[in-house]
C-alpha cells in the first residue's frame, strides 16, 4: 500500500485542533525508505509554540524496544544463550531465588523482579546506576522465576542494562551509542539521558486531562535529573523520525540477523500462564507482540506511558513511530492511534 500522507496529516491536525491532543509526531518507513515524517500541534499545554519534526518527545517504555534490539545485537556478538542463568555473568545476582532467573526471563518479563526494593517510580535515586543495581541484587522474586509474566516497568533498565555490561564489559549506554545511534547518525535526536543542548528541544507534557496534580508521566518527565540519567526502560527522549529509523534498520541495515529477529518475536511465556487476549502484555524476547492472537508476531515493538508507540510490521515491511505529549486517563487506549492504524490498514494496537 502507498502511505496516505495527506490523510494522516489530517488525522493529526484534527486531533490537536480539537484539544484531544497537544503535540504529535509520526514517522513511517516502508520498504526501507522514509515515506512520511509529519507533525502537528504544540510543545506544551500553553499551546503557544508549534511542534516541529526536530522536537524531542518522551517515549517512556517504547525505549525498551531499543534496549532489546541492542541486547540482541550483543547476543550475536558475544554468543551467549538466552537460557543462560543471569548469575553466570552477574555474580552478585544470586540468592533468594534469583539464581534460577535466566536471561530469557528478563527479556520476557518473567523474572518476578518487576519492582525495586525501597524505590518509587519517580525517585531521584533512580539516577544512581550502582545504587539501583545493588537494590536489584537484594530483591526477592515475587514468584518462582519463569512461571508468570509481570511487567518490569522500570526495573528492566537495570536488569537488562547491567547484565549487558557484565557480559561485554562495555557500559550499555556506550554500547547503544556505538552500535546504533552513531552509525545511524541519530545521536542528536535519540537519547537515553539528554544533554543540556538537547534540553532546548524537549517538549513538556500537557497533563490537563488528569484531575490530580501529580501523575507518574508528569513527575517523571519533568524531573531533569531523571531525564539526563541513563534509565533506558523509561526515560527515552527522541524524535519519531529517529526512533522509526532504528526499527527500519532492524531489517534494512540490518541491525539483526533474520534468525535472531524471528526468535525474538515468538511468544515467550510459561504454559501455565495463559495469554489474556484483552491485555497488551504478550512478550517475545524484549518486544511486545500486541496482536499475537491474530498475527503470531507479525507486528512487534513497544508502547509508552504517554501514548507513544514504536513498531515494525513484517508483512507490510513498515516501521512506525508515533509520539505525543498529552497523556490520557484512558491509557493504554489512545483514539488517535486507532485512527492512524485504520489509515495504515493495521489492527488497533493496545500497549
Amino acid at each position: 500500500m502507498s502511505i496516505p500522507i495527506e490523510k494522516l496529516q489530517q488525522i493529526l491536525d484534527r486531533s490537536t485542533s480539537s484539544g484531544e491532543e497537544c503535540g504529535l509526531q509520526l514517522a513511517i518507513y516502508q520498504n526501507g525508505k522514509l515515506e512520511a515524517e509529519i507533525c502537528s500541534g504544540y510543545t506544551d499545554g500553553t499551546r503557544t509554540q508549534l511542534v516541529t519534526n526536530d522536537s524531542l518527545f518522551p517515549i517512556f517504555s517504547s525505549g525498551k524496544a531499543v534496549m532489546a534490539t541492542a541486547f540482541h545485537m550483543l547476543k550475536e556478538e558475544y554468543q551467549f544463550n538466552y537460557s543462560d542463568q543471569v548469575s553466570k555473568y552477574w555474580k552478585e545476582f544470586t540468592g533468594t531465588g534469583k539464581e534460577h532467573i535466566e536471561i530469557q526471563h528478563i527479556l520476557s518479563h518473567r523474572s518476578g523482579l518487576h519492582t525495586v526494593p525501597e524505590t518509587s517510580n519517580t525517585s531521584d535515586e533512580q539516577a544512581d546506576w550502582k545504587l539501583m543495581c545493588d537494590r536489584i541484587c537484594s530483591a526477592i522474586p515475587e514468584w518462582p522465576p519463569g512461571t508468570k509474566c509481570g511487567y518490569q516497568s522500570i526495573s528492566f533498565a537495570w536488569l537488562l542494562g547491567e547484565l549487558a555490561y557484565r557480559i561485554s564489559g562495555i557500559p550499555f549506554k556506550k554500547y547503544i551509542e556505538d552500535k546504533i545511534l552513531s552509525p545511524l547518525a541519530i545521536s542528536d535526536s535519540f537519547f537515553f539521558g539528554t544533554t543540556d543542548d538537547a534540553e532546548k528541544r524537549v517538549v513538556d507534557l500537557d497533563t490537563s486531562a488528569f484531575e490530580e496534580e501529580h501523575t507518574f508521566t508528569g513527575d517523571f518527565h519533568r524531573n531533569k535529573l531523571l531525564r539526563q540519567a541513563f534509565i533506558p526502560s523509561a526515560n527515552g527522549i527522541a524524535t519519531a523520525g529517529a526512533a522509526a529509523k532504528i526499527f527500519n534498520s532492524l531489517v534494512h541495515t540490518p541491525l539483526l540477523k533474520k534468525e535472531t529477529l524471528e526468535k525474538a518475536t515468538v511468544l515467550n511465556r510459561h504454559p501455565d500462564d495463559p495469554v489474556n487476549t484483552c491485555t497488551w502484555t504478550k512478550f517475545g524476547l524484549g518486544y511486545v507482540l500486541p496482536d499475537w492472537e491474530n498475527s503470531k508476531g507479525d507486528i512487534f515493538g513497544h508502547g509508552g506511558a504517554a501514548g507513544a508507540e514504536l513498531f515494525y510490521c513484517k508483512s507490510k515491511d513498515m516501521a512506525v513511530c508515533f509520539v505525543k505529549n498529552r497523556p490520557l486517563p484512558s491509557h493504554p487506549i489512545h483514539p488517535v492511534r486507532d485512527r492512524i492504524a485504520e489509515a495504515l490498514e493495521l489492527p488497533k494496537l493496545v500497549w
